[in-house]
């Protein structure tokens, strides 16, 4: 598990294990890089612009305070994979951490970086068919940069920014300027600024980049960034994405909000804030199956089993989903998860209606939790001896 502790909030997460794959040591590059798997070298190979990605500037550098730029280029360990681009990507986000104004960290509770701390970047390049890198998308550091521009989606990668000022224009510009007046002035600079052109066509790959910087938790909360201690290491996590069937136009094309829109609990109360119509309609359908789980699973059994248990805290695996029950300052709180995703309900003292405490996944992923707890519990009544009291389940 991992805990991503920001802005005093705290949200489980859960963590994949991923194969640690070490960089290969290349002549032009002088980095210190464990010994590598064959497998590395062979991907490496045949899709050499990851080299050329890693030699981008990309946060968190590889220490607190930049000492030369081979230090902050610096990766200790890499993981690449590669596999066919789907919707998700789409209209995924990055998940920065400790980025700019930032001063969130990542806490691991278990494993080899339990001491740590951590700060993320993430990032989208473009790739054409002979490895050149096209495009790159920056996501906002914070939450004024996010408020200025707007959502950015991983499909804005198809979408670049030409700037107009050609040095012609610019020779024409100041021979003019003089004579212009302020507003006439604005409207030629914006319109030579820049415009945004499709470069779909040219795009063979999609490249995500996680980079992970790690520091020895100092437990120092004096100030913003008095947790990052001395550094440990950084790490990258890249992702091949190649062109799927029909397409990269195509994806685009039958991509959606409503299937493919990653949500967790701020991109829904942001939504619903300023009204977004999409985010409102996928809160209705959040509500709905909260109403559907209380009335079917909840009230139709599984409370009792809780109530009547031995301990606070319940739980069952019903196929892939595991379902989590405790209660806590009176509250009833349930967890659905699976690989991907989660959903948590919770019910008031002495009411009968339960509401949705937090959640992350899209919406397809987060209903099928609810509809494979309801399905089982509903036409398999038999099954219904998995979910049982638990003195392992608490606070989740």
């Amino acid at each position: 598990m991992v805990l991503s502790v920001s802005k005093g909030l705290a949200n489980w997460r859960n963590a994949s294990s991923l194969t640690k794959i070490k960089l290969p040591t290349e002549r032009r590059r002088e980095r210190k890089m464990k010994q590598n798997s064959r497998k590395n070298q062979r991907l490496i190979k045949q899709y050499p612009f990851v080299m050329d990605i890693l030699d981008r500037p990309m946060l968190p550098i590889g220490s607190w305070v930049n000492k030369n730029e081979q230090e902050a280029k610096k990766i200790d360990d890499l993981t690449i994979c590669v596999q066919k681009a789907d919707g998700n990507l789409m209209y995924r986000r990055a998940d920065n951490v400790a980025i700019g104004n930032d001063y969130s960290y990542i806490l691991r509770l278990d494993g080899s970086r339990k001491d740590l701390v951590g700060r993320r970047g993430e990032y989208l390049f473009a790739v054409d068919g002979q490895g050149k890198i096209i495009n790159r998308v920056d996501w906002p550091s914070n939450d004024a940069e996010r408020r200025a521009t707007g959502e950015v989606y991983g499909k804005s990668v198809f979408c670049k920014r030409i700037s107009g000022f050609t040095e012609e224009k610019i020779e024409q510009f100041e021979a003019e300027a003089v004579l212009m007046s302020i507003e006439e002035l604005s409207k030629r600079l914006e319109m030579w600024e820049g415009i945004d052109v499709s470069i779909l066509a040219k795009v063979q790959y999609l490249v995500w980049v996680t980079i992970e910087a790690w520091h020895w938790d100092t437990h120092n909360d004096s100030r913003p960034e008095g947790r990052l201690g001395d550094f440990h290491d950084r790490s990258a996590h890249i992702t091949i994405y190649k062109e799927p069937d029909g397409g990269f136009e195509k994806l685009l094309a039958e991509a959606n909000v409503f299937d493919h829109l990653y949500l967790d609990t701020r991109t829904v109360i942001d939504g619903v804030c300023v009204n977004n119509p999409d985010i409102i309609k996928m809160n209705d359908a959040l509500a709905e199956l909260c109403v559907k789980f209380q009335n079917e699973v909840y009230f139709a059994g599984m409370k009792d089993v809780r109530d009547k248990g031995k301990y606070r805290g319940a739980s069952g695996q019903f196929n892939s989903v595991k379902v989590l029950c405790t209660k806590m300052c009176g509250y009833d709180r349930v967890m659905l998860e699976d690989a991907v995703s989660y959903i948590t309900f919770q019910l008031r003292p002495g009411e009968r209606s339960m509401y949705v405490l937090g959640l992350q996944g899209t919406l397809p992923q987060v209903r099928n939790l609810v509809n494979t707890v309801t399905q089982i519990w509903n036409d398999k009544p038999e099954l219904r001896f998995v979910f049982k009291s638990d003195e392992n389940v608490s606070v989740m």
